[in-house]
């Protein structure tokens, strides 16, 4: 099978061996963020959940895919209240029967309001 990441025809492995390959995260406006993570196919299917936390360590949003068999995944994550300018922070977890398997994170920057209007 080809070592290439982006292979459609890379080996799915056992759940014990899936891995984060990749988290990428852009702040679209202060209520949106589009996220995206790579992970190893797997034979099983998984839980992913995706949370971002502010710079207070509020917990803005969060979501979980049930049963996920993507490898692929790219999200637009709604905020419940307008972000603050400053870093925050994106984790990933993979879950399989509750137990976590592999987990990420991210900091990324919300610019200020001034920030936008100049842009």
């Amino acid at each position: 099978m080809s070592n290439d990441p982006f292979s459609p025809r890379r080996a799915p492995v056992p759940a014990s061996e899936v891995r984060i390959e990749s988290v990428g995260v852009n702040a679209l406006d202060p209520r949106r963020v589009d996220v995206a993570v790579d992970l190893t196919p797997c034979l099983e299917s998984l839980d992913v959940e995706i949370v971002v936390v502010g710079p207070d360590d509020d917990e803005l949003c969060s979501t979980r895919l049930v049963q996920n068999r993507e490898w692929m995944l790219d999200r637009i994550l709604h905020l419940r209240r307008d972000a603050e300018a400053g870093d925050h922070v994106l984790h990933v977890g993979v879950f399989r029967e509750k137990v976590l398997l592999t987990r990420a994170m991210k900091t990324f920057l919300f610019p200020s309001s001034e920030q936008e209007r100049t842009q």
